[in-house]
């Protein structure tokens, strides 16, 4: 459902003792007002949502993100966005406090061919909150995730736009030229010289044109260049038209309310749109209609994060599960981090329950063999037995067979290679924690040693080990890495059967 403006509902009366609504203008007032077409991520039939959420002593995250199916582009790109939000925000922490980000996603269009998203952020320090948002928009016909300037003709439609904007302040908000904010006061301003003069003309040249928007690249090169714009947080509205939201500093006009949201008129935007512009007002206005989602369901079975542009680390636990596996899980729901657990056949037919509740928590089943072999000193039939009996082992539990396999002690040969039809993971980061026994020397190696893309060496059998993670994931999470399963770090796509990997840090 389409967010709207309550004050168009309002009477004259009821608006007089209204007028402190955030959201409303008295009717009396009749300022102009957009409603723009948003549509709450829990409000889209069928659109399952991703959270990820942590809280610390030393500030707050979260985010929420659409799940559009497998591998779908514009989830990757929302939750790797967002991803990268959070390192930066985790990494520029101020010493004392506890800021908090949290950021959302809501839907703008919706269709087959077009699905629009918002993406919004506020940060909370202290007394004071900032809000911004910018939208994304993801194109079927050409499988790319593209910026607001994607949906305008050309360069000269967007100034165009801009000058809508500010006919608007100017004539339904009584701004004056000069008091017109940001980019919209200086196209305005330029836009104005070009009027006077000529040799007013020549000290406020406009920006180079010619830039084909259709090309997704020189659409988010214009987009870079307009980076500032309020039309990069832009919606097409209930009318037709397009929805641009103002900060209510920037308009003192409009009173106290929680958001300016300026119209250009539908007959206005039809001279400025491009294909895809007209497209996705297609989309808007049908707000999530028949033909969305395209197979009637969407799925939650992806919610890739692009681990080449975030900081990753995939954590691994080996020889389980067993009597502390559990309180492990706890530990890593109270950081969102997603794992992967090396298990052994054997184990997992004493322990189908924790298994269960492993995959269910949406962490990452590996192979670890049957009872722990050295798979190099079996043969090639031997080691296929082997492997086989703990894939379908791990089948029985989750309905699903582990994607890759961790050779017990990291021993392989030729003949392991050949025999086996999953990747091979070992691991760049050994904590050695099966040695020393000791919680904070585990933890601290596993903090000195980590890089964007290592896999780190646990064994969860140990209660040692388990006794460590809190600091590791505290540690890791100040420093802005994203916990995720070894699959996520790789590239499921990036792995072959038979090959050996130990890390992504340069895949």
């Amino acid at each position: 459902m389409a967010d709207t403006s309550l004050c168009r509902n309002l009477s004259a009366a009821a608006a007089a003792g209204l007028l402190l609504v955030p959201g409303c203008h008295a009717v009396e007032e009749a300022l102009p007002y957009a409603e723009a077409v948003r549509i709450p991520l829990e409000e889209l039939p069928g659109l399952a949502v991703g959270t990820r959420s942590v809280s610390t002593e030393h500030s707050a995250v979260g985010y929420r993100y659409p799940l559009l199916g497998p591998d779908h582009p514009l989830t990757t790109e929302v939750r790797t966005a967002m991803a990268e939000r959070q390192t930066r925000f985790l990494e520029e922490l101020p010493a004392g406090g506890t800021p908090e980000l949290r950021q959302d996603a809501t839907i703008l269009a919706a269709s087959e061919g077009v699905v629009g998203v918002r993406l919004t952020e506020t940060v909370s320090a202290g007394v004071s909150d900032t809000f911004t948002a910018r939208t994304l928009w993801y194109d079927a016909e050409s499988g790319q995730v593209l910026p607001w300037t994607s949906l305008f003709r050309d360069e000269a439609a967007i100034e165009a736009a801009h000058m809508s904007v500010a006919g608007v302040l100017e004539s339904g908000y009584g701004m004056p030229l000069e008091q017109l904010p940001g980019v919209v006061g200086e196209v305005a301003a330029r836009a104005r010289a070009q009027e006077e003069p000529e040799e007013a003309v020549a000290e406020s040249s406009p920006p180079e044109e010619g830039a084909d928007l259709s090309d997704p690249e020189q659409a988010r090169r214009v987009a870079q260049e307009w980076e500032d714009s309020p039309l990069a947080d832009l919606a097409f509205s209930t009318a037709g038209g397009l929805a641009v939201r103002m900060e209510p500093s920037d308009v003192p006009s409009a009173g106290r309310v929680s958001e300016v949201v300026l119209p250009v008129e539908p007959e206005d935007a039809e001279a400025l749109l491009s294909e895809m512009g007209y497209r996705a007002r297609e989309a808007a206005l049908a707000g999530g209609g028949e033909d969305f989602p395209p197979d009637g369901v969407l799925t939650d079975e992806a919610g890739t994060l692009d681990c080449s542009r975030v900081k990753c680390v995939a954590l691994t636990f080996d020889d389980g599960p067993g009597e502390h596996t559990e309180e492990l899980l706890d530990i890593l729901a109270e950081y969102d981090a997603r794992a992967t657990f090396y298990v052994l056949g054997t184990l997992v037919e004493e322990f189908p329950e924790i298994v269960e509740r492993t995959h269910a928590a949406g962490h990452e089943m590996g192979n670890h063999s049957w009872d722990h072999d050295d798979l190099a000193n079996k043969s090639g039939r031997a080691v296929r037995e082997d492997v086989d009996a703990t894939n379908a082992a791990v089948r029985e539990v989750t309905g699903q067979d582990p994607l890759t396999l961790r050779p017990p002690y990291g021993s392989l040969n030729g003949t392991v290679r050949e025999a086996v039809d999953q990747p091979l993971i070992l691991w760049d980061v050994d904590t050695l924690d099966w040695q020393s026994r000791d919680a904070g020397k585990v933890a601290d190696h596993a903090l000195t040693h980590t890089v964007p893309g290592s896999v780190v060496l646990f064994h969860d059998i140990h209660k040692s080990s388990v006794d460590a993670i809190p600091d590791v994931l505290e540690g890791l999470h100040e420093e802005g890495y994203h916990f995720v399963t070894v699959t996520d770090i790789f590239g499921m796509e990036n792995l072959e059967p038979g090959q050996v990997y130990t890390d992504a840090a340069d895949s």
